[in-house]
């Protein structure tokens, strides 16, 4: 008898849970093309390594969910549309991937491998969805190296293509890509 009560109790369980809102989770994909040269699978000699030493992000942006602006002065952190691993990650992957597409005879990495290296430090203060269809990325980075400092801002509005979260999360990644080969343009002058 308790073993037909137990698989009763569990389908009203599973009942309500089925009622609450799924989660959905994304990941920004990465819109380098990054086939090596041949001459880069042999192992050739590249140039200074450019270390990709940190991506820094406001806070509202570290946590787990998109966020998304509701008015001039609204936030929120989505709780079921969520991003599939930390944001902070993510961007540094994709800014690597981008960035040797961009330098192919360049070690770039998350890790600093040679001594008075090139290290890129970026600051993301939005990277967000607005409330009238716009998709904000703001902040600035820095490259130092013995030699020099230079410290650029970067403020990307573009608009949304499609509704909803995917159409966000791919315009994101449209931008961010933006982003990535402009600063590639400033470091190649």
């Amino acid at each position: 008898m308790s073993v037909s009560v137990f698989i009763v109790g569990s389908g009203l369980m599973s009942g309500c849970s089925s009622s609450q809102p799924q989660k959905t989770y994304y990941q920004l994909p990465v819109l380098a093309n990054l086939i090596p040269s041949l001459e880069d699978k042999l192992g050739a000699k590249h140039e200074r390594q450019l270390w990709i030493k940190r991506i820094n992000l406001s806070d509202y942006l570290a946590a787990p969910g998109i966020v998304y602006q509701t008015g001039e002065v609204s936030y929120i952190n989505a709780s079921n549309h969520l991003w599939a691993s930390p944001l902070q990650q993510q961007l540094q992957q994709i800014l690597i991937s981008e960035l040797s597409a961009a330098f192919p005879h360049r070690l770039v990495s998350q890790q600093e491998l040679e001594k008075d290296v090139d290290a890129l430090d970026i600051t993301i203060t939005a990277f967000h969805g607005r409330y009238d269809g716009q998709v904000l990325i703001e902040g600035y980075w820095t490259l130092s190296n013995p030699d020099r400092v230079i410290r650029q801002p970067f403020n990307l509005n573009l608009k949304q293509e499609k509704d909803g979260y995917s159409g966000l999360v791919l315009t994101l990644a449209k931008g961010y890509s933006q982003l990535a080969k402009s600063i590639a343009r400033q470091l190649s002058l």
